[in-house]
């Protein structure tokens, strides 16, 4: 069994009307949101093997903020430049090609992509993940190169806004 947890990036900045949309940072709401999924994170016992992130700065931050919630070492954290303006095919060919040592990694990425890997994973999953949202998947693989479209469980599905 493996598990995927599916993290969107937190808020970001307004994009500037020619700015660069690969530089954009998190908005400070957008820090506040990626420390608190952190603590949740933290607090439901879940510590990944790998971090995963698209190198964008507001998902590469995001990523950070979060390993710093799970004690997790940012120099092993793996930027990968296929998870940056990707589609949710891309993005699974990506998890399929982590290590089989690896037990339960964290993907930090994009909209649409990560909705629609998530959706893809898990059957009847119809969220449209808010920024900061985490989906967390069991899935039923010995390695991350046998996992199947539509045969993920979700485990738990949590966004910054949930207060219940």
């Amino acid at each position: 069994m493996k598990r995927l947890i599916i993290v969107r990036h937190a808020k970001a900045a307004k994009a500037e009307p020619h700015g660069e949309d690969f530089t954009r940072p998190l908005a400070l709401r957008g820090e506040e949101d990626a420390a608190e999924m952190g603590r949740r994170l933290a607090r439901s016992k879940v510590h990944p093997d790998a971090i995963v992130t698209s190198p964008a700065q507001r998902t590469l931050a995001t990523a950070r903020i979060i390993a710093r919630e799970l004690d997790f070492p940012w120099d092993e954290i793996r930027a990968a430049k296929s998870a940056y303006l990707t589609d949710a095919g891309d993005l699974l060919d990506l998890v399929r090609a982590l290590d089989v040592r690896v037990e339960a990694a964290l993907l930090v990425g994009h909209n649409p992509s990560v909705t629609e890997l998530a959706q893809e994973l898990v059957r009847g999953f119809a969220q449209d993940l808010p920024t900061g949202a985490v989906v967390s998947i069991d899935l039923p693989a010995d390695t991350w190169a046998g996992v199947k479209r539509g045969s993920g469980s979700l485990r738990a599905y949590d966004y910054p806004k949930n207060v219940s």
